[in-house]
C-alpha cells in the first residue's frame, strides 16, 4: 500500500471503539492534550512534555494501524518518527519488565527525546543504510528516502 502524508486531525472516535475515547480523556487529565495525526495506514497520538526525573524531556508516540491489525515494520516506525517529530530526534521502543507490561491492543509506543541532537548512550555511532543484501542477511528495496 502506498504511503500518504500525515495530516493533523482532531478525531477521537473512529466509529469502532468508545474505549479509545475514555482512555484519551483519562490521558489528557494525567498528562495534557494530545495531538493526533493520520495517514492512510496509521493513526498516531502525540503526547508532549513527558518529564521523567533524571532524563531529558520526552515525546510519547502511540501508534496503531487504522485497520487495527498488528504491525512491526521498523521502517514504518522510523518514518512516523521522522515525519511527525523530526529526522534528528532519537526514539526507543521499550520492552518493559513484565510487572509494568501494558498489552491491550495492537498499539505500539515510541519514546522520543524532545530536543533534537541529544543521543541515547547506546546504539550505533555511524550511519550504515543499504537496500543491497549483505552476506547472511536479507533486505528489501527502499520505497522512500531513508
Amino acid at each position: 500500500m502506498e504511503w500518504t502524508e500525515f495530516e493533523r486531525t482532531y478525531l477521537l472516535y473512529d466509529g469502532s471503539n468508545y474505549a479509545d475515547v475514555r482512555l484519551n480523556n483519562r490521558l489528557r487529565e494525567l498528562i495534557g492534550t494530545e495531538e493526533i495525526y493520520c495517514n492512510n495506514i496509521y493513526q498516531v497520538y502525540v503526547y508532549r512534555e513527558i518529564k521523567p526525573v533524571g532524563w531529558p524531556e520526552l515525546i510519547w508516540l502511540s501508534i496503531k494501524r487504522r485497520d487495527k491489525e498488528a504491525i512491526h515494520d521498523w521502517r514504518d516506525l522510523q518514518s512516523i518518527k521522522n515525519e511527525i517529530i523530526g529526522i534528528e530526534h532519537e526514539a526507543i521502543e521499550l520492552y518493559p519488565a513484565e510487572s509494568r507490561l501494558v498489552d491491550t491492543a495492537n498499539q505500539y509506543h515510541l519514546w522520543v527525546i524532545a530536543e533534537k541532537g541529544i543521543r541515547f548512550p547506546f546504539g550505533f555511532e555511524v550511519r550504515a543504510v543499504t537496500d543491497i543484501p549483505i552476506p547472511n542477511g536479507k533486505q528489501r528495496p527502499f520505497t522512500s528516502g531513508l
